[in-house]
C-alpha cells in the first residue's frame, strides 16, 4: 500500500472521481453477462447501480463513490494480492479491485465507441506501440494483438498495483513481444513523488495542483529519461506513441527527444489545460515544443484522417488528439 496518505475538504461532485459514477461509464453494468464476472461484492454495487439508473432516471450515481469504497475495504483485507478478471470482447483483462477506474476499463474494452478504436487505423502487424501512463493499459492490451507476432508493446506505469494486474493482462493476450516499465518518465534521472487521488488513479501525477486536491496517497518512484530507458533504435515497423501523464508532457517529450526526431512517430497526446497548468506549462508551450520535435499536424479521435494545423489546435479543451508529422 502506499507510503503516505493525505486529506482536503471535497463534495462529491468536485471531486477527480466523479466521472465515474457517470451512467456513460457504468451503463455496461446492466449486462448480465459482464457483471455475472465481477465478484460478488462488486455485483453488489452493480445491483445497486443498475436499480438506480433505473429508478430515478439520473445520469449521477449517489452513494456510489462511498458504496465501492466499503466493498473494495473488504475485498482488499480478504484478498489483498487478488485482481478481478473479465473477458472482455476477446480480451482477458486484469483489474485491479480498489480502484475505482477499473470500471471504466471495462466500458473501454467492451465498447467500440472509445478512443481505443483508433489503433486499428494507425496500428498495423510489425509495428510498435507505446504506451507512457498506462494504466490499466486498455491500450497496450488492444495493440498488443494489432501489431501481431512480428510486433512490439512497451507500456510505462509507475503505479505498482496497475503496474502488475497490466503485466498479466499483457502475458494473457499479447501476440507480441512486450516490455513493460513500473517507473516514471522524464526529463531527468532520479526519483520522484508520485500523487495518487484515493477515487481515482487516472488522476495520478507529480503536480500537486492537479493530483492533490482531495484526498490522496503518495508514492516514490524512479523517474527516468525515455531516450536512456530503451533500445528505441531496434523497435520495428511505425511507431505509435500514447502519452497520458498528467501534465508531465513536456518533461517526457524533452527526455524522449532523440527516439522522437529518429523515429517520428504518430502521437496519442491528452491535451489537459488544468494539469498543464499545475505543471507550470501553458497550452502554447506543449504547442512550441511538438513543433520544435517535428510535429505539424494534428487529428481528432474520431476523424484521424482529417489534419489540421498544429497551429490551430485549441489546448483550452480536454481531449485526446494524434500529433503527425508531414
Amino acid at each position: 500500500m502506499p507510503h503516505n496518505s493525505h486529506s482536503t475538504k471535497s463534495n462529491q461532485l468536485d471531486q477527480p472521481d466523479a466521472w465515474l459514477y457517470d451512467r456513460s461509464v457504468l451503463g455496461w453494468i446492466a449486462d448480465p453477462s459482464l457483471r455475472k464476472q465481477l465478484p460478488f461484492l462488486y455485483r453488489i454495487f452493480g445491483w445497486y447501480s443498475q436499480a438506480y439508473f433505473q429508478i430515478t432516471g439520473k445520469n449521477y450515481l449517489y452513494g456510489g463513490r462511498n458504496l465501492f469504497r466499503f466493498l473494495s475495504n473488504i475485498f482488499y483485507q480478504q484478498s489483498p494480492e487478488s485482481y478481478v478478471q473479465m473477458q472482455l470482447a476477446g480480451y482477458q483483462v486484469f483489474l485491479d479491485p480498489i480502484d475505482m477506474r477499473m470500471f471504466q476499463v471495462v466500458n473501454e474494452l467492451a465498447s467500440q465507441e472509445t478512443d481505443t478504436r483508433v489503433l486499428s487505423a494507425l496500428l498495423s502487424e510489425g509495428d510498435t506501440f507505446l504506451d507512457v501512463g498506462a494504466n490499466h493499459g486498455s491500450f497496450a492490451i488492444v495493440a498488443s494483438k494489432l501489431v501481431g507476432a512480428s510486433g512490439f508493446v512497451l507500456a510505462v506505469e509507475p503505479q505498482p498495483r496497475l503496474a502488475k494486474a497490466l503485466e498479466q493482462s499483457l502475458k494473457a493476450n499479447a501476440l507480441c513481444n512486450f516490455q513493460l516499465h513500473n517507473l516514471a518518465v522524464g526529463s531527468t534521472d532520479g526519483e520522484i513523488e508520485l500523487i495518487v487521488p484515493l477515487g481515482t488513479s487516472g488522476s495520478a501525477g507529480v503536480f500537486a495542483e492537479h493530483s492533490a486536491t482531495h484526498q490522496y496517497r503518495t508514492f516514490i518512484v524512479p523517474l527516468r529519461r525515455f531516450d536512456d530507458l530503451v533500445d528505441w533504435q531496434k523497435f520495428t515497423g511505425k511507431v505509435l506513441l500514447k502519452l497520458d501523464v498528467e501534465g508531465s508532457e513536456c518533461a517526457f517529450l524533452l527526455g524522449a527527444k532523440s527516439m522522437i526526431t529518429t523515429l517520428k512517430p504518430n502521437l496519442i497526446i491528452e491535451v489537459h489545460p488544468n494539469s498543464l497548468k499545475a505543471s507550470g506549462a501553458t497550452g502554447d508551450k506543449l504547442k512550441e515544443l511538438l513543433q520544435e520535435l517535428g510535429y505539424n499536424y494534428y487529428s481528432e479521435i474520431e476523424a484521424c484522417d482529417r489534419f489540421i494545423p498544429l497551429a490551430d489546435l485549441n489546448t483550452n479543451i480536454q481531449r485526446n488528439v494524434i500529433m503527425t508529422m508531414m
